[in-house]
């Protein structure tokens, strides 16, 4: 089973792992991003608050040595706490603002000012101030600075701990998505390629049941319906076989009809001149022998006779047009292209508002008696049609060969018709079948307001084969 490869944007199975992937990166992206917030929200907080605990405690305990004017032990006290490991330098300030103590790297003067909140340092260090006071007295003040370098580490840290934590978490939803993505994909793929191979009409398609999921169960029901699909399309082309069977059958009975009823005129035409032509004339004969015996006798007899004379004349006349209809006997005698003439001139006395243009060209002569009789009854056809149906003015008939083929083409200027209702009529179904029967084509153009086209054409080859 092959098949033409997917572009890749356009794959499931691209766009399903795509999709996967892409959403688990936004997700973890903001889950670290809201992660290290937090924790740059909390080393900050902290740091706030030991150094606000610290230098609170400072100066309580400062206050004290510094109204005993103690100094050296205050020294001592402060020079264990510079050891603190974020702590920078710690000044003690007097009530006049001098310095009384320096530890650490302590700043040059003017004295940084106080900032409230180690989010809003700018220098790397976080310089926090508290006053000294004693039973209400002020006695200095106490400066420190809390280096953030060790705060902004663990930051760090923390940073590339959640980054790496979220990066393996994405590659672990990369290759479990991937895997997922390929056996699900691989199997919807198999009844994408089995529905195109029904598409094109192999019903033999069978799609294994790998498991009892919604895939599976999807499969065991394209399998169900493609059996049902292959005996409802054997059924229809077992159906269709007999119609084509019966449609051959039934045209090769419209053949036989048409070859039958045109032998059986030609036979009742020969029996009407004949046997009836015959007897008109000895009729005529006997009557006028009556007529030329009483003319000095008998003036009764001599009309009678003169009578039985009208009679029979008209009685040849309605057989002569009985045989011209039946099978015209010019059409034996002097071939295709007098008769037509001679019907075609008959039929313009008959309606002398038409101008019926008739014209020929190539060798028409010989074209075989099933040929010849099939050119003539489709000519008489639409000349009939064009008088009862047509309104119209102008009609010309053009008769022609090549070196392949006979054609007729006949065009009026009348009124049209509608196709799809009057393609049914009897006359335009006998033309068909009468062209058809030489193994021809037959077309018809029309529409509403402008007039009707017919063209026949029957090949050179096949214009006198047998009705099969």
């Amino acid at each position: 089973m092959h098949r033409k490869p997917t572009p890749l944007l356009q794959s499931l199975r691209f766009r399903l792992i795509a999709s996967v992937v892409t959403i688990e990166i936004v997700m973890l992206s903001l889950l670290v991003w809201n992660n290290i917030s937090i924790i740059h929200t909390t080393h900050t907080d902290r740091l706030r608050d030991t150094a606000t605990s610290m230098i609170q405690q400072i100066a309580r305990t400062s206050g004290t040595y510094m109204v005993a004017v103690d100094y050296a032990t205050l020294e001592d006290y402060l020079g264990n706490i510079i050891d603190y490991q974020e702590l920078s330098y710690l000044v003690v300030l007097d009530r006049d603002e001098h310095s009384v103590i320096e530890l650490g790297a302590f700043p040059s003067e003017p004295w940084p000012v106080s900032e409230d909140h180690p989010a809003q340092v700018t220098d790397g260090i976080f310089d926090i101030s508290e006053d000294i006071t004693v039973a209400g007295q002020p006695m200095g003040s106490v400066l420190m600075g809390f280096s953030l370098s060790l705060m902004d580490e663990a930051i760090r840290k923390s940073r590339i701990r959640g980054i790496s934590i979220a990066a393996v978490e994405i590659l672990l939803t990369v290759i479990v998505t991937v895997l997922i993505g390929l056996g699900l994909t691989r199997r919807l793929g198999v009844l994408a390629a089995a529905a195109q191979e029904v598409g094109k009409g192999d019903y033999s398609i069978k799609i294994p049941i790998e498991t009892a999921d919604e895939v599976g169960r999807t499969a065991s029901a394209f399998n169900r319906m493609v059996t049902e699909v292959s005996n409802r399309t054997q059924q229809l082309e077992e159906a269709e076989s007999r119609s084509r069977t019966l449609l051959a059958e039934n045209r090769n009975l419209v053949h036989t009809s048409l070859h039958v009823q045109e032998e059986e005129r030609k036979h009742l035409a020969r029996e009407l001149h004949d046997e009836l032509g015959q007897c008109i004339t000895a009729i005529q004969a006997d009557a006028e022998s009556i007529r030329d015996l009483s003319r000095d006798h008998d003036k009764r007899i001599e009309a009678s006779a003169s009578a039985i004379l009208g009679v029979s004349s008209r009685i040849y006349e309605v057989v002569h047009a009985m045989m011209q209809r039946l099978r015209p006997g010019i059409l034996d005698d002097l071939g295709l292209v007098e008769a037509l003439q001679e019907e075609i001139s008959a039929w313009q006395e008959r309606n002398p508002d038409v101008n019926c243009a008739f014209k020929t060209s190539g060798d028409v002569a010989d074209l075989g008696e099933r040929t010849s009789i099939t050119i003539y009854r489709i000519v008489q056809e639409c000349l009939t049609n064009v008088a009862k149906y047509a309104k119209a003015s102008q009609l010309a008939i053009d008769l022609s060969t090549n070196s392949d083929s006979l054609v007729l083409r006949i065009r009026d200027d009348g009124r049209g018709m509608d196709l799809p209702v009057t393609g049914s009529g009897l006359g335009l179904i006998g033309m068909r079948e009468r062209t058809e029967g030489l193994g021809g084509e037959f077309m018809l153009e029309s529409k509403k307001g402008a007039g009707v086209a017919i063209s026949v054409t029957i090949p050179m080859n096949g214009r006198e084969q047998e009705i099969t």
